[in-house]
């Protein structure tokens, strides 16, 4: 299903933020394969019927705050692409059996941008970092600065997860520059 405001040209951010905010389950999410149900709403956080984004977000943040071996940079990083190639299969299977591009029930792409937000050396671990890369990453992924808009017009699981990466690499950024401004 195409968003009404991407036919006239433009894509309207707010629209697609507020309708996520209060967004509702689908209901024939029963055509849906359990394992890409399972992936792409990371374990059900996706069907939370109020900010399943940002609930989807905690879930990564929190996950990364409670085991310390995601907090190693490198098990982060290969953590990073499996979340990436599953999310871009499970994302764009969820995608075509519902016809509603980017579904909001989808949240692995916010565990991507959030981990990918919390790839750190130096702040690793540390909950004042775990925090404001959350922060961040919520920001970036409502504003969606360039080129992030660019991939959430995209069609299919590609489109879904990328403009999240981006988010989180905007928000890495913002965090580390945080830290090292008032550390």
């Amino acid at each position: 299903m195409t968003d009404p405001s991407s036919a006239r040209g433009h894509f309207d951010w707010f629209s697609k933020a507020r309708s996520r905010l209060w967004a509702k389950r689908p209901p024939d999410l029963k055509n849906v394969p359990t394992p890409a149900l399972l992936a792409g709403t990371f374990f059900y956080t996706g069907l939370s019927p109020i900010g399943s984004g940002t609930v989807g977000s905690l879930a990564a943040a929190a996950i990364y705050a409670v085991l310390p071996g995601l907090q190693n940079p490198v098990i982060l990083a290969l953590a990073c692409i499996v979340v990436l190639f599953v999310g871009i299969w499970s994302g764009g299977v969820i995608e075509h059996i519902l016809h509603i591009q980017d579904p909001g029930i989808v949240v692995i792409d916010e565990v991507l941008g959030q981990w990918m937000a919390l790839l750190t050396l130096q702040f690793a671990g540390n909950l004042t970092y775990i925090v404001l890369a959350f922060v961040f990453f919520r920001i970036f992924d409502v504003l969606k600065p360039p080129p992030a808009r660019y991939f959430e017009k995209k069609k299919g699981g590609t489109g879904i997860m990328l403009d999240d990466a981006v988010a989180g690499i905007y928000a890495w950024i913002a965090a580390h520059l945080v830290m090292w401004i008032f550390s």
